[in-house]
């Protein structure tokens, strides 16, 4: 059964990392492009021929822009404060749940590695510190 599942899975390339550069570069600045999108949607909703609620409720188009920058600044804050943390912490908790992340599988074994190591130095200095009074 591995074996069917290996040839089907296609094996990576080794390749230089201009594509997945040029794909990272892309990713990090569509958010700008979002932005412009955002105002030029704004405009069209603002100046609507049919819908004129918009224009009643906000007399100038710098205060509806504000109005939504500040709706969406909200929207920002609640996401920082409350949402970032409960995700994180989420997929934090689903990671190390049913030993599925082999780095913290590896940080408990170093984390027992280190105990050992620090009661056979406490055992070593005791020892140490035994012979010394000896001596004397």
């Amino acid at each position: 059964m591995s074996s069917i599942i290996d040839r089907l899975i296609p094996k990576q390339r080794k390749m230089s990392t201009q594509i997945g550069g040029l794909l990272i570069i892309v990713g990090e600045t569509m958010f700008l492009f979002s932005i412009l999108n955002f105002l030029m949607i704004t405009r069209l909703q603002y100046y609507s021929s049919g819908d004129s609620y918009m224009r009643t409720l906000f007399p100038n188009y710098l205060l509806f822009l504000f109005g939504l920058s500040a709706v969406a600044f909200i929207g920002m804050w609640l996401t920082y404060v409350y949402v970032f943390p409960s995700k994180q912490k989420f997929s934090q908790e689903q990671a190390i749940k049913d030993d599925r992340s082999p780095m913290y599988n590896t940080i408990l074994e170093m984390q027992k590695e280190l105990r050992e190591m620090r009661a056979t130095v406490e055992s070593l200095s005791e020892k140490v510190d035994i012979m010394a009074k000896e001596q004397k």
